[in-house]
């Protein structure tokens, strides 16, 4: 189990951003973590503490970054503790090989949703693709830090979305790594700002289908397994 500085580096920098894209309100809400399949460890955010106060994410240094193993046991070689949504990481990370790091937001529009326990409905391609080609779910709603709750964003991700709201609480962004989580994180709060300026006009917001991205017999191919779809680059691949 290795420790590699660089991924601390990475995590600490994602935190920044965080705070520069307005994914996070202040103090520590919302959080991100960093998986390293080959050594092991999960790097974390880590929570307030005496020894750690913190009022933002920037506040956040790389030696600073929790480290923890999959069944989240605390790394010798970590000096904080991982906050406390850790549970719902390791739960998604359990039901997700393909996801490698995961950034929980607390952004302005989507929590709106989340709130209202609804899913976001995804009227355009970048969002779309984003959701697994589907609206961007709402899970059921879990206490914080609950083994429930993570069992509940598993379920509203599925196997290929990687974007969900927490009921009440936040979105969920997954990715291979942490540019690609983050990306999904200014997605679901662009689909959910979308979403509402269309509501102010007056319109209800249309949720894209597959038949609207491709033409009618080869929407239909892929809704009935003949083709694969690439949900990364939006492109298929007839089958045998």
């Amino acid at each position: 189990m290795r420790v590699r500085h660089e991924h601390q580096v990475a995590l600490t920098d994602i935190a920044w951003k965080m705070v520069d894209l307005g994914l996070t309100t202040g103090l520590d809400s919302g959080d991100a973590t960093l998986f390293d399949r080959d050594e092991g460890v999960i790097y974390a955010l880590p929570a307030p503490s005496a020894r750690l106060p913190i009022r933002t994410w920037k506040d956040v240094r790389p030696e600073d970054v929790a480290m923890v193993d999959e069944r989240g046991n605390l790394h010798p070689a970590s000096l904080a503790e991982p906050t406390v949504e850790l549970p719902m990481h390791l739960a998604i990370y359990a039901a997700r090989p393909d996801v490698n790091a995961i950034v929980h937001s607390h952004a302005e529009d989507s929590q709106v949703f989340a709130a209202a326990e609804r899913d976001i409905p995804t009227a355009t391609i970048d969002s779309y693709t984003r959701a697994g080609f589907g609206p961007i779910k709402c899970g059921e709603f879990g206490v914080v830090a609950s083994v429930e709750l993570g069992e509940h964003m598993v379920a509203a991700l599925g196997s290929t979305s990687k974007a969900a709201l927490m009921a009440r609480h936040g979105a969920v962004a997954v990715g291979a790594d942490l540019a690609d989580a983050l990306f999904t994180a200014t997605v679901i709060e662009k689909a959910a700002r979308q979403a509402m300026k269309v509501v102010s006009l007056g319109e209800t917001p249309e949720q894209l289908t597959l038949y609207h991205i491709f033409d009618e017999q080869l929407a239909r191919d892929i809704e009935a397994g003949r083709v694969h779809l690439d949900t990364q680059t939006v492109t298929v691949q007839r089958l045998a």
